[in-house]
């Protein structure tokens, strides 16, 4: 994909850093009140080598692009920031501050969060250099919950997380939510360019750790290095779970990977699709439709991690299919063919 008509968006004339060591690739849209906190987080960075930040604006409705503009006017020798004059979407964001990072490893970090240990970068780096085997590492990171719950903050990942992560890891524990994403370093060679149904995927996360992974295992660093804000702005995956869009892009995106992966991991995605078509069934617009229940649940069937029984049969069309109203419906359908097809009872 081509991202090069978004480059004349560039605030200013930045002097970018010739032989930078790595790229923080830093997205942002209506941040006005994190911003300032995450990029100062980057900046009290001590390491041996040069780093550059690109940032991308996304047209944000307040004062965050003017907040950028001034940090790269005080930094023009670390910061090339991407002020966009309309809103391109986070992916799109994304991927073009991505592919413009020049660094041996690339960051990634979103304009609420930010870096708790001004060595996080040089600790990474280190760790990769010495491990020419692995493909990135992340660390732990600590939850704070912005989003009403008044949870107390918590970190991400348990005393014994496994020191070393692979493809069947990621898969095995879905949405990969014990990566931060502010947490994970990369080799950019490994994803100078990436398969073409990445692009088509709304989660850029889950895709790109399983194409890092299987070039090399992924390291873990039991420093507690960054924070992820959990607010009330963004969508959980409890709400995306109810958008039909949401759960056939991921079907599209596990069937996917299992090709790009050669069906090695095809025991750990099949129970996903097979769950994924399963929640087909219980979203509000299917809820009413009898025929559209009962359609998504034979797609699962052919997903299902066992050879179902007629007993499993039974089970699955009595808890997804006969909802008091889908099986109203079903039944005005059937008098409706009985009326047309002259046949009475």
């Amino acid at each position: 994909m081509n991202f090069s008509h978004l480059n004349q968006q560039v605030y200013g004339m930045p002097q970018v850093v010739k032989q930078a060591k790595v790229s923080v690739c830093l997205i942002t849209f209506k941040h006005e009140d994190y911003i300032q906190t995450c990029l100062d987080s980057i900046l009290a960075q001590k390491t041996n080598f040069d780093f550059e930040i690109i940032i991308g604006e996304d047209h944000s409705p307040d004062r965050t692009a003017s907040i950028v503009k001034a940090y790269a006017d005080k930094y023009p020798d670390k910061i090339k920031a991407y002020i966009r004059p309309v809103n391109v979407g986070a992916k799109v964001n994304f991927l073009h501050c991505f592919f413009d990072c020049q660094g041996e490893y690339i960051v990634h970090i979103e304009g609420d969060d930010y870096w708790t240990s001004p060595d996080k970068l040089q600790k990474q780096v280190d760790f990769l250099d010495c491990h020419p085997e692995a493909s990135a590492c992340f660390h732990n990171a600590q939850i704070i919950y912005e989003d009403g719950t008044g949870r107390e903050p918590s970190v991400i990942n348990p005393v014994d997380q496994a020191p070393w992560i692979q493809s069947s890891d990621l898969l095995q524990e879905r949405e990969a939510w014990f990566m931060a994403t502010a947490s994970v370093m990369m080799r950019k060679k490994l994803v100078k360019t990436l398969p073409e149904w990445f692009f088509h995927s709304k989660s850029g996360d889950i895709p790109l750790y399983v194409i890092l992974a299987e070039e090399g295992p992924i390291g873990y660093l039991p420093d507690v290095m960054s924070v992820y804000r959990k607010n009330e702005g963004g969508m959980s995956y409890t709400d995306s779970i109810k958008s039909a869009t949401f759960i056939h892009n991921r079907i599209f995106m596990y069937s996917k990977i299992n090709e790009y992966t050669q069906g090695k991991y095809q025991h750990l995605i099949q129970p996903i699709l097979f769950e994924y078509h399963l929640l087909l069934t219980r979203i509000t617009e299917n809820e009413h439709s009898f025929f559209k229940r009962l359609y998504f649940l034979i797609k699962a069937s052919a997903h299902s991690p066992k050879k179902l029984s007629q007993e499993d049969w039974k089970n699955l069309i009595k808890t997804y299919v006969f909802t008091a109203d889908s099986f109203l419906a079903y039944l005005a359908f059937r008098k409706k063919m009985n009326r047309f097809f002259g046949i009475r009872g």
